[in-house]
């Protein structure tokens, strides 16, 4: 009787290990959000990446490629992605970063593409291999993209006095125009100065492994594990569910996704459809 149990209790966990791993290498879900964004002259697409965690258990080179593919044929205007590209599991065969790294080169946007770094990313590393491969980093900083200005935040966790580069890049932006921020963490949500009005992150990865809710994330990352939130201020957040996966290689409850954002001037509903 023990050994049938024994047997039982092991054929369910290889089931669940089976579901979970075809979970994460499942192709990504397009999720689409439609945003009015005050003082925006035009729409404007843009594709939000997040959380890739190249590893040659669930995230190789040629998948991330496919990922890379199925994000341009979103048509965008402009590309972001909100970093840890790094493996985080809790054991991965070699992967260099580059390798990871190397199918972003084509990614291509007419507005550009820009990265900001996660809490996986070795600061030293990660700016590096960036710098070779011809990646664009913010970090502190801010770039002017002719319909928006993109804000680019240091991580909360790899980075020094983050939130004084936020205040930083915030004060050299043209006053008036739409400005977005980007970065890894939520956490950057109650810092955000009001002339910020959308602001784009992931880190959660939805949460990675639910089960009629559970497990669930501590504090504020439970409150803002995934979709579209307003604060009183008006201003917008978006959090993604992540493409890779951490700790394990597994998704059971949750989509891997690439988030497609429509940005429309005011007059124009906003929402989210799949």
């Amino acid at each position: 009787m023990i050994r049938r149990l024994a047997l039982i209790g092991a054929a369910l966990a290889l089931a669940v290990a089976w579901i979970g791993w075809l979970g994460a290498i499942r192709d990504p879900v397009i999720t689409h959000y439609r945003v009015t964004l005050a003082g925006l002259q035009r729409p404007l697409r843009i594709v939000h990446l997040s959380d890739l965690h190249g590893s040659a258990w669930d995230m190789p080179e040629a998948r991330i490629a496919r990922i890379v593919a199925q994000a341009n044929a979103q048509h965008p205007d402009l590309i972001v992605n909100t970093g840890d590209f790094h493996a985080s599991k809790f054991w991965d065969p070699k992967m260099p970063l580059e390798q990871a790294m190397r199918p972003l080169t084509r990614l291509r946007a007419p507005l550009g593409v820009y990265h900001v770094a996660g809490n996986h990313d070795s600061p030293w590393w990660t700016r590096q291999v960036m710098q070779r491969l011809g990646l664009n980093l913010l970090a502190g900083d801010h770039v002017d993209v002719g319909p928006v200005q993109i804000i680019g935040i240091d991580d909360m966790i790899m980075s020094f006095d983050p939130v004084g580069g936020l205040n930083r890049a915030v004060a050299r932006i043209t006053p008036g125009k739409p400005a977005i921020a980007i970065a890894h963490e939520s956490d950057f949500w109650r810092f955000l100065p009001p002339s910020v009005g959308l602001f784009l992150n992931g880190h959660t990865h939805g949460g990675q492994i639910r089960v009629f809710g559970l497990p669930r994330l501590i504090g504020q990352y439970e409150r803002y594990r995934h979709g579209l939130f307003r604060n009183e201020s008006g201003q917008m957040m978006i959090t993604s569910a992540g493409l890779g996966t951490t700790f394990v290689p597994t998704r059971i409850g949750t989509s891997p996704e690439i988030v497609v954002i429509d940005l429309q001037p005011p007059g124009r509903k906003s929402g989210t459809d799949r």
